[in-house]
């Protein structure tokens, strides 16, 4: 790709980071919740076959959701980042970042299913889920701190609107609207909520409160409080 790299002048919009700060935030909270939940299965804490299965899909579709936000920043955002702000940009660490983040959604993966083949008396499938799910959220708080730094100052600087677009499309294909919307209610903050509720059409917001409820309902029954 040839090199772009200039300053954009004051009148130039510049790209809204509102949708990837929202995504690291259920990332963060979202692993760092189900560690505390899992930890406390763990020393005894009751969990039905609904609970259970309740975790695991959500611990299941988590799981790809982190992978999808990663493979996007490897095969669009850091091209562009190359493309738009060429030396002012050195993406070798948060890729290496991802290498270790996709070995440890390996075993993510794996002590789910073990968590879900494990009977209500064994411990040790949810302390190994625990230590994971621990794991994880302290390799993402490491990167995701890194790349806030790094990365969106250079977007703010260099990349254009268009081409934040692409990032935002490509985020968009193949995630599952089902599962990521409801989490953007949760993790978005009042301002970034009104702003959303305002571009949104009737229907968009009616369909918003549809997977909300649904959402809610499956919270309940993970947190042990559903009936």
């Amino acid at each position: 790709m040839a090199d772009r790299s200039s300053t954009r002048t004051t009148t130039t919009p510049v790209p809204d980071l509102t949708g990837m700060k929202i995504a690291h935030r259920g990332m963060l909270d979202d692993t760092r919740r189900f560690a505390e939940i899992v930890s406390r299965i763990a020393v005894g804490e009751p969990c039905d076959r609904r609970r259970r299965e309740a975790i695991v899909d959500y611990l299941t579709q988590l799981n790809v959701s982190i992978h999808h936000h990663h493979t996007i920043e490897d095969e669009v955002v850091w091209p562009i980042l190359v493309a738009s702000a060429g030396a002012a940009i050195d993406v070798h660490d948060l890729e290496d970042d991802h290498t270790q983040l996709d070995a440890l959604l390996g075993t993510l993966g794996a002590r789910t299913a073990a968590f879900a083949r494990a009977e209500a008396a064994d411990a040790g499938a949810a302390t190994d889920l625990a230590t994971t799910l621990d794991q994880v959220h302290q390799l993402l708080s490491e990167h995701i701190a890194d790349e806030e730094k790094v990365v969106f100052p250079i977007v703010d600087r260099y990349v254009s609107v268009a081409d934040w677009d692409r990032v935002e499309k490509a985020a968009r294909k193949g995630a599952s609207m089902r599962f990521e919307a409801p989490r953007v209610l949760r993790h978005a903050d009042e301002r970034e909520l009104a702003k959303m509720k305002q571009e949104a059409g009737p229907v968009v917001r009616a369909l918003l409160s549809l997977l909300a409820r649904s959402f809610d309902k499956r919270e309940a029954v993970i947190a042990g409080v559903g009936g």
